[in-house]
């Protein structure tokens, strides 16, 4: 595949960058992942993309003698978790960690860095502990899966709450209702609604949003275990928030890295939750230290 990212600017103008990712798989029973990988080098990046997003989101790391393992979440691009076991059978991070070994043992990949943006820092987040010996460097952009028992997370747990997401996902216009009613009693903040607008502006992106929401809910990050991984084998860990991000806050980040033990792993640049917006990237560039 052949991706055109443009990088710059410089001197007033943009440079066309083509990248060529080659497209993998792997699989088990009635699940798949799919992969890309670019370049080739001893340095070895593993990434994991946010909701809603795609792996070339990743390009702007693209470096001579490094090698990128962009992984492609499931309801996303060709990576496939089946629908029915949603509900009754959710993915798990034992069974998600069996592909991902398997990704690593088809790339004979020993020791990486680990990169991981909104929803994908969630899973980053739950396989720290069980490849605390192979990793080198994590950085998490607004990592989701900070505060198991946020709102978010507690509703995703609750029956009657997902099977209320599951009947609005024919008509997406009844949560926006409901949204801006919530936003009118100021019990979600602006940004917070805009985000929402955004992933139920059509029944398509509503469903993945809904389902991921669902289906994810057993990706629980252990945080004692992951502290434990981090001191023990002296990972170089960075958190990176957005200065204005209202959808995941640096409050959150603050009380997450309180619990973790780590509070200097904070870097915040000046941005909201569009980390690889156009004009955001460069910021993004210099906080990632790889």
């Amino acid at each position: 595949m052949l991706i055109n990212l443009f990088l710059g600017p410089k001197k007033g103008t943009y440079r066309l960058i083509s990248f060529i990712m080659k497209f993998h798989k792997v699989e088990e029973e009635n699940v798949s992942l799919t992969y890309y990988t670019q370049g080739h080098g001893e340095e070895i990046l593993i990434c994991i993309h946010g909701h809603g997003r795609e792996v070339n989101d990743f390009l702007f790391l693209e470096k001579k003698n490094r090698k990128l393992i962009l992984i492609v979440l499931p309801h996303h691009g060709n990576s496939l978790f089946p629908e029915h076991r949603v509900e009754q059978e959710p993915l798990t991070i034992t069974e998600f960690n069996r592909l991902f070994q398997r990704i690593l043992d088809k790339e004979t990949i020993k020791q990486f860095h680990f990169i991981g943006f909104s929803q994908g820092g969630r899973f980053v987040l739950a396989l720290i502990p069980l490849h605390q010996r192979w990793i080198k460097t994590v950085h998490l952009i607004s990592p989701d899966g900070m505060d198991h028992n946020s709102f978010y997370n507690k509703a995703s747990r609750n029956k009657l709450a997902r099977r209320l997401f599951e009947s609005w996902e024919n008509n997406p216009k009844s949560f926006i209702h409901i949204a801006k009613i919530a936003l009118s009693l100021k019990l979600i903040r602006p940004k917070v609604f805009a985000f929402i607008q955004l992933f139920a502006s059509n029944q398509v992106d509503f469903k993945r949003a809904s389902i991921t929401w669902r289906g994810f809910r057993k990706i629980t990050p252990d945080i004692p275990l992951i502290r434990k991984s981090i001191v023990d084998n002296d990972i170089d860990f960075k958190l990176i928030m957005g200065k204005y991000d209202q959808v995941i806050r640096t409050k959150q980040a603050r009380i997450f890295l309180s619990k973790l033990e780590y509070p200097n792993a904070l870097k915040e640049i000046s941005c909201g939750h569009d980390f690889f917006k156009e004009g955001n990237l460069k910021l993004l560039i210099g906080a990632i230290q790889i």
